[in-house]
């Protein structure tokens, strides 16, 4: 039995590394590891390429590259993923106007839909195969559903990964572009889901209430269940550039800080003005400490200027942009904790991952969070700076506190590796 893992998006936009691409990489990393050892499945990675899929032999790019000079490079690195998107986005138009004027016939006497069966790569694809769209695909041309529809007539097993309803939920965290792709996809694509893998417990909860309410389509044969993600890195990737990486050396210039990180897309729902509220509050009580962001700024300049216009803005505030994950690995290693305020996440990969490392987590009790983090977490309410400045202030003000935290993590805690991640998916999708 084949599993086709859709990674259109990751595949295409390797310069990512946070939230969902995460997920895409290292979960079809260990499904393939697991593949290599099995004679009763092949995972195979691939992409949508307009008009069927292609397979994907590399999805780390970035590790390959190392993303060296990402400060000194930054502003060119910023027009050539908008120049990059804008030319998808140019593609995508093109093809659904061609297939508006029919133009792209997939019906037509000679389309590969009036054949008995279909093939990939010279093997013909079997009833009973499975096909996952595992990323972020919203905005990919109407030629997508025919290609989904296609593989259902021939028996294929559809099923895609949900990681959350945010802009359906609350749209007010999204543009409204994003929101009204995002919304038309899952309302429109909801009815070729066999199975729906959910992240979280949570999620999970908000697709099903979503069916209930007429949003999404009510199957009752469809199956909703959850997975967890994974914490873990590759051991080989975790090597810091040494002597000609003048991000790396900067990277060493935080062991001799205490720093709180803040790991994730620099987006609205992430609710970065309470961090900023809380780390104010801070500053003005004397607290000697630094707060450093690890991710991409997002489609907000109102967070963007929120962040930049801050008066230790460049001095005790610093925003890291995109980093690999070795550079990841080290600000986790060397942090003093994590803040994850989000009002509302999916998951929350920041989270496990910082308690991987053993760090202390403040985390607010939006959404999935709670349930990500058990009681390992010290939780606030999203609309409270106060409530998370409190938090930072206990810690920092008793090291016995502070240490007795940690001491608990790294006995009690028990990371979910991404192997796990992997069979316990694997599970899914067989029963």
């Amino acid at each position: 039995m084949k599993i086709f893992i859709d990674c259109t998006h990751t595949a295409k936009h390797t310069y990512k590394n946070t939230g969902i691409h995460r997920v895409v990489r290292e979960l079809t990393s260990e499904l393939l590891q697991i593949s290599s050892n099995r004679t009763d499945i092949e995972i195979v990675a691939v992409m949508f390429d307009g008009s069927f899929m292609r397979r994907v032999t590399n999805l780390n790019k970035q590790q390959d590259d190392h993303l060296i000079e990402v400060n000194k490079y930054f502003a060119l690195t910023k027009i050539n993923i908008k120049f990059q998107a804008l030319v998808l986005k140019l593609r995508n138009k093109f093809i659904n106007f061609f297939y508006r004027l029919n133009l792209i016939d997939w019906f037509d006497s000679n389309s590969v839909n009036k054949k008995v069966f279909i093939e990939f790569e010279d093997s013909i694809i079997q009833s009973g195969d499975i096909y996952v769209i595992a990323d972020a695909n919203w905005d990919l041309p109407k030629t997508y559903y025919r290609f989904l529809q296609l593989l259902k007539r021939h028996k294929v097993t559809i099923v895609v990964i949900c990681y959350d309803l945010i802009p359906i939920k609350f749209p007010e965290f999204s543009s409204k572009r994003f929101t009204k792709a995002f919304t038309k996809f899952y309302s429109d694509y909801s009815t070729l889901f066999d199975k729906v893998l959910c992240i979280s417990k949570k999620s999970a909860e908000d697709y099903s209430n979503a069916k209930i309410q007429g949003i999404l389509a009510n199957n009752n044969s469809q199956i909703i269940q959850s997975f967890r993600l994974g914490s873990n890195y590759y051991k080989q990737d975790l090597l810091l550039s040494e002597g000609n990486n003048s991000f790396d050396v900067k990277l060493q210039e935080f062991l001799n800080k205490k720093y709180i990180l803040v790991v994730g897309s620099l987006v609205p729902h992430k609710n970065i003005k309470t961090i900023i509220a809380a780390f104010d509050l801070l500053i003005n009580s004397s607290h000697n400490v630094f707060l450093v962001f690890a991710g991409n700024k997002g489609w907000d300049s109102e967070t963007d200027n929120l962040i930049e216009s801050n008066k230790v803005y460049g001095k005790l505030i610093q925003i890291l942009g995109s980093v690999t994950d070795a550079q990841l690995d080290f600000l986790y290693q060397n942090c003093y904790c994590l803040v994850q305020a989000s009002f509302y996440e999916g998951f929350g990969l920041p989270v496990v991952e910082a308690l991987q490392h053993c760090k202390p987590v403040i985390a607010s009790n939006g959404g999935s969070l709670p349930e990500v983090g058990g009681d390992f977490c010290r939780y606030f309410s999203p609309t409270q700076p106060r409530e998370l400045y409190e938090a930072l202030k206990e810690l920092l003000d008793s090291d016995i506190y502070y240490n007795n935290l940690v001491d608990r993590i790294r006995n009690e805690y028990i990371p979910f590796s991404w192997q796990e991640s992997a069979e316990e998916f694997l599970s899914c999708l067989y029963n």
